[in-house]
C-alpha cells in the first residue's frame, strides 16, 4: 500500500545481455515517507569507501583436511617451487565468482560453473533459465572481520602482518531450505597478498569431492566504479531484501559499484541474478545495466536497484508477489 501523497511507482526495465527484457513482471514501487536524498545511510564509524568491496575468486586449491602443521600457511602460494605435500602443482578456477559486500557488511555471493563444452554459454543467461547444473552455490547474509595473530606461523618465522579471521553467516542459502537452523559455519582466516589481493584459508565441506577439506582461495578486489549517467562520479551501493518466512521466502539483491547481484529462495527453489554496468546501449556510447547470468525461474527485482535517485531507506518494491525492502542506499565519491 502506498504512503499517502505518494503513489507507487511503476520502475522501467533493462535489458539482458540478448534482446528480451529480463523482467516482464510490474515492478511497484512504494516510496518511503522522507526523500531518497535524505534517506541514505548515515554512519560516522562507517566510510563506504573502505568497508564496501568487489570480490573476484581468482582460484580455489584443495588440500587435506586436517591441514598437516608442518606445511607453511599460506601454502598454495608458493607453487611449484615449494611443495612439502606434494600435492598438485597449479590452483585451478572451474567458476565465475562475484562476491558483492555492503558498508554495513550485507554481501551476496554467486558461482557459476563455467562451461565445459563448445555448446554452452560462458555463463547461463536465457530470460527463465533453469540450467541449475551451472550453479554450483548462491548465498547471502551478513560478514564480520577482526585482526588477530597469525596462527599458522611457522616456529622461527615472522608472523604474518594484517591477517584477519571472517565469518560469513548465511541468511539465505541455494544448499539448504529457507529457515534452515544447522547450515555449517562458513569462516576463514585471511592473508593480505597485495593491495588487491587477498588469500583465504579455511576448509569446509566440498561436494565436488565429497569430502572437508582444507581450501585456499585467492580473492582479487578490483576498484568500485561509478555507474552514473549524469557523470558526477559517484558510486552506489543499494541493498534490498525480502523475508516471509511463514512463506518460505527469502532473498536480497547488493547492488555496488559497477555489479549487482539478487538471490531469491522459496522453499527449495532458487533464483539468482547477475547483472554488470558498462554494456554499449542503444545510443551510440551509452553505457548500461545489463543481465549477464540467470539460473531459476522466480522473478527479482535487481532493475529496481538502478533507480537510485528514487530509492531511499525503508521504500519497498513489491515485484509479482514478494515485498523487498531497502535497508541501504549509499553513494560517495
Amino acid at each position: 500500500m502506498a504512503i499517502q501523497g505518494q503513489p507507487p511507482v511503476e520502475l522501467p526495465t533493462f535489458e539482458t545481455a540478448g534482446s528480451t527484457p529480463s523482467n516482464d513482471c510490474e515492478i511497484i514501487y512504494t516510496p518511503s515517507s522522507t526523500s531518497s536524498m535524505s534517506a541514505m545511510v548515515s554512519s560516522s564509524t562507517v566510510s563506504p569507501a573502505s568497508s564496501a568491496s568487489v570480490s573476484i575468486r581468482q582460484y580455489i586449491y584443495l588440500m587435506p583436511y586436517p591441514f598437516p602443521k608442518i606445511a607453511p600457511v599460506p601454502y598454495s602460494i608458493h607453487l611449484p617451487s615449494k611443495n612439502p605435500l606434494n600435492l598438485p602443482t597449479r590452483p585451478y578456477e572451474p567458476t565465475s565468482t562475484l562476491v558483492l559486500t555492503s558498508p554495513l557488511k550485507t554481501f551476496v555471493d554467486l558461482r557459476f560453473f563455467k562451461p565445459t563444452s563448445a555448446h554452452e554459454t560462458p555463463l547461463p543467461n536465457a530470460p527463465h533459465s533453469d540450467d541449475r547444473k551451472r550453479l554450483e552455490w548462491g548465498f547471502a547474509g551478513s560478514s564480520a572481520s577482526k585482526p588477530i595473530d597469525d596462527p599458522n606461523a611457522q616456529p622461527g618465522e615472522e608472523k604474518w602482518p594484517g591477517v584477519t579471521y571472517s565469518k560469513w553467516t548465511q541468511f539465505v542459502d541455494s544448499r539448504f531450505p529457507v529457515g534452515y537452523k544447522d547450515i555449517p559455519v562458513d569462516e576463514g582466516l585471511m592473508y593480505p597478498i597485495s593491495e588487491f589481493k587477498t588469500l583465504e584459508h579455511g576448509h569446509m565441506f566440498h561436494p565436488s569431492v565429497d569430502a572437508v577439506k582444507t581450501h585456499e582461495e585467492m580473492w582479487f578486489d578490483p576498484p568500485v566504479q561509478a555507474t552514473s549517467h549524469s557523470g558526477d562520479g559517484k558510486k552506489i551501493c543499494v541493498v534490498l531484501r525480502a523475508q516471509d518466512d511463514v512463506a518460505g521466502v527469502r532473498g536480497v539483491i547488493v547492488r555496488l559499484g559497477q555489479f549487482c547481484q539478487g538471490i531469491l529462495k522459496i522453499g527449495d527453489g532458487t533464483t539468482v541474478e547477475r547483472w554488470e554496468w558498462g554494456c554499449e546501449g542503444k545510443e551510440e556510447g551509452e553505457k548500461t545495466w545489463r543481465r549477464t547470468a540467470r539460473v531459476g525461474g522466480l522473478l527479482i527485482p535487481c532493475s529496481a536497484a538502478f533507480r537510485e535517485e528514487v530509492l531511499g531507506m525503508g521504500a519497498k518494491v513489491r515485484y509479482g508477489s514478494y515485498e523487498w525492502v531497502v535497508e541501504e542506499v549509499w553513494a560517495w565519491e
